[in-house]
């Protein structure tokens, strides 16, 4: 029997935030028709981060300069497509790109797995598994190696000396070392497992002389934001200002179709701006979560092994700088969407060390600043 090509476009409204995803029932088209697949989006803020998390976020935070505390909307989106043969495995994979959020696409009369996320960053990455699977990673480039032994995430053996060194502080200096990759952007993922398209006209609605079937779900996200906010006490002017922060112990990617984060875990660099006449610090992290993690699933974090430490360069008005380092594990681990994270930090506890060399920034206590793209490396 020969197959019939129908037309189906894909309405993409993404909106800033998004929870959950639910699809109606498949649709069985008998004739040849023009169809539209209408995906509609329909999200809050208060599902993903705490419902009080506008009281909880205090931070003086200039939109104008530092971009918005949540997630921008996407510009142009991807649509994988996988028929699925008698037993319900992918014959084939192809990808539409689109931009803005409407397209137009030919499909073959059968039953598909189909993935939705945008594709709008210069940032993010995306490849297939190396096993031959059609999953579909997401991840971004590695800017260095790894943390060098000057670096603000300390080894093991400088972790015990530094032990030593901050007994009777609340300092607690980071894990392992590890890489350090750019900081990824909004992702957001809408995954339709089994969809059918035959031939029954009577589940379609006539819209603007097109029959339209409704696919009726949520784009969620799979990064995740943390607004982290630093209140400095008798701090009478010593701190001046910040080069910067690193998360520690996030993952290093995300599998599109199951939302399940990689295991490998990597730290990420952003930039704080300081008000000194609050003694406060602000930063914004946009991460790919807990590792080896489904988010969405208590069950999954909870069964979490993962440990977080914030990494804060503070700035002297002497000209030195220190690592602030903090364990915010249990923190991060109550916030798998993303969310507000509060610290209290006591200056009388971090004096200043070291001084003078580069100001403190981050670029200059971290060596051999390296991107790694292709297996080719290029030093900055």
């Amino acid at each position: 029997m020969m197959k019939r090509l129908h037309v189906i476009s894909a309405l993409m409204l993404a909106t800033l935030f998004a929870a959950g995803c639910s699809i109606d029932p498949p649709l069985y088209l008998r004739t040849q028709i023009e169809s539209v697949v209408s995906v509609q989006t329909q999200v809050s803020v208060n599902l993903m981060w705490q419902v009080d998390w506008q009281a909880r976020w205090t931070y003086h935070w200039d939109t104008a300069v530092l971009g918005p505390e949540g997630y921008e909307e996407p510009e142009a989106m991807s649509l994988h497509i996988y028929p699925l043969d008698d037993h319900g495995g992918h014959l084939s994979h192809s990808v539409k790109n689109f931009m803005g959020n409407t397209t137009e696409i030919p499909f073959v009369e059968g039953v598909y797995d189909l993935l939705f996320h945008n594709n709008d960053s210069e940032v993010l990455l995306f490849a297939p598994y190396d096993d031959g699977t059609d999953d579909i990673r997401c991840y971004t480039r590695v800017i260095s190696s790894g943390l060098k032994h000057s670096s603000p995430v300390m080894t093991l053996e400088q972790k015990e000396e530094q032990k030593q060194k901050d007994m009777g502080t609340k300092a607690v200096v980071a894990p392992e070392e590890e890489s350090v990759t750019l900081m990824p952007e909004g992702l957001f993922t809408l995954y339709d497992a089994g969809y059918a398209i035959s031939g029954n006209l009577e589940d379609c609605e006539l819209i603007d002389g097109k029959y339209v079937i409704l696919i009726k779900g949520e784009l969620t996200p799979a990064t995740y934001i943390h607004l982290v906010q630093v209140t400095l006490h008798n701090n009478y002017g010593r701190i001046t200002g910040s080069g910067g922060a690193v998360l520690t112990g996030v993952a290093d990617g995300v599998n599109l179709r199951t939302n399940i984060s990689d295991a490998n875990t990597v730290s990420i660099l952003t930039e704080v701006d300081m008000d000194e006449e609050l003694d406060m610090m602000g930063m914004k992290f946009i991460s790919f979560g807990i590792p080896e993690c489904d988010p969405y699933s208590q069950e999954s974090v909870d069964s979490s092994v993962s440990e977080h430490c914030l990494v804060l360069n503070v700035l002297y008005a002497n000209g030195n700088y220190r690592n602030i380092s903090v364990d915010i594990t249990e923190m991060f681990r109550a916030l798998p969407l993303g969310g507000v994270i509060n610290l209290d930090l006591d200056v009388n506890d971090f004096p200043p060390e070291g001084g003078g060399e580069g100001g403190g920034s981050f670029k200059a206590l971290i060596s051999d600043w390296d991107e790694v793209v292709g297996g080719a490396t290029i030093t900055y």
